[in-house]
């Protein structure tokens, strides 16, 4: 896996204009894209002939920070199309929600307003189809691969996919894995299941909320990523679920005392591409891209479990102290998944997935 230090992040145009999204909304019709403006810099995008002779531009957006792995995936997707596709084509990257955050993201890419983003699925997917939330069900997919084989050998499964790529017209070059889910806090520690108790815990969606009432936090507060590292700081929150990624690449674990395994889920990450304009691309080009795409594919997957885990390690070597659930109080927290979460989360997707979910898991 490349280090984010041996790259010159000046070395990706980062242009100077404005960009403004106001909003992606999805109805019971489908969606309905609010207003896209790509103001002084980006320009507007269109259409990409065959024919062109002179080199394509494309920007690649997303809300990681440099030092996040999936940030680290992404840029060396953009080194090296740039380097086998000189000439053809050129991906600018603007990481760190320069153009768009979390919750953005996937709206810009369906009207156009950039051609390529980096996606996380768990927040950006269920507004298209709810039925995304069987991911962050816990305790259900043992892997990344194990997880999206349900969307790629089940007909639910490929149902809800197909969906979600039709709909929103898109794409995926990539699969960008942010990491799997633990649970962080400025607690000095996390030792048992009611430890999690009365604590200020932040929430990015619905099956946050879930988990969350059923481990009888004291308040909830909703925060998209770029504005956790403020609410540690003040303390309008103390406690994250996320991966061990964001931990160390947003620098939250400044504040940040304690740490609760086993991993609880997987949180699954794309490079995606608006698909009329992917589609739209010379040949030569989207197969370049394609190719790319794979090696990031596999090489993402495969070396996102031990980054996590070094993350973790060098978190408790800052001083914290990580905790992993096991025997009484692990049999605690299955049984609160099962008999308490599960149907939350079941209320979240449609009867017929979750059953395939269960089928298709052996539960």
């Amino acid at each position: 896996m490349p280090s984010w230090k041996s790259y010159d992040f000046t070395g990706f145009t980062t242009g100077g204009g404005q960009t403004m999204f106001k909003e992606l909304k999805i109805g019971r019709h489908g969606i309905t894209l609010g207003l896209a403006i790509a103001m002084t810099g980006l320009g507007i995008m269109t259409a990409v002939s065959g024919a062109q002779a002179q080199e394509i531009t494309a920007r690649l957006s997303f809300h990681w920070g440099p030092k996040h792995p999936a940030a680290i995936q992404a840029f060396e997707f953009a080194k090296r199309v740039n380097e086998r596709a000189a000439g053809k084509i050129k991906i600018d990257v603007f990481p760190a929600g320069q153009l768009f955050g979390i919750r953005e993201i996937m709206g810009a890419i369906a009207a156009g307003s950039v051609e390529m983003g980096g996606t996380v699925g768990i927040v950006s997917f269920p507004r298209i189809d709810k039925n995304y939330n069987v991911t962050a069900i816990p305790g259900y997919f043992s892997s990344f691969e194990n997880q999206r084989g349900f969307f790629e050998n089940t007909p639910e499964g490929k149902k809800v996919w197909d969906n979600i790529m039709a709909k929103a017209g898109i794409t995926v070059i990539a699969y960008d894995p942010v990491g799997p889910m633990a649970t962080f806090s400025a607690r000095d520690n996390l030792d048992t299941v009611d430890s999690l108790k009365g604590l200020k815990a932040r929430v990015l969606t619905k099956p946050d909320r879930t988990r969350w009432s059923a481990l009888q936090v004291g308040k909830m507060v909703s925060l998209p990523t770029r504005e956790v590292y403020a609410g540690l700081q003040s303390g309008m929150v103390d406690t994250v679920t996320t991966v061990p990624g964001a931990i160390k690449g947003y620098s939250w674990w400044e504040y940040l005392r304690s740490a609760q395994l086993p991993y609880q889920a997987f949180a699954d990450a794309y490079i995606m591409a608006n698909a009329s304009w992917f589609n739209g691309l010379p040949d030569d080009v989207r197969k370049i891209m394609n190719e790319v795409g794979a090696e990031i594919s596999k090489e993402a997957t495969d070396s996102i479990m031990a980054a996590s885990d070094a993350i973790i390690d060098e978190f408790a070597k800052r001083g914290a102290k990580v905790t992993t659930l096991t025997g009484s109080e692990l049999a605690k927290m299955k049984k609160l998944e099962r008999e308490v979460m599960e149907p939350g989360y079941a209320k979240l997707v449609d009867a017929d997935v979750f059953a395939a979910l269960k089928r298709y898991t052996g539960r």
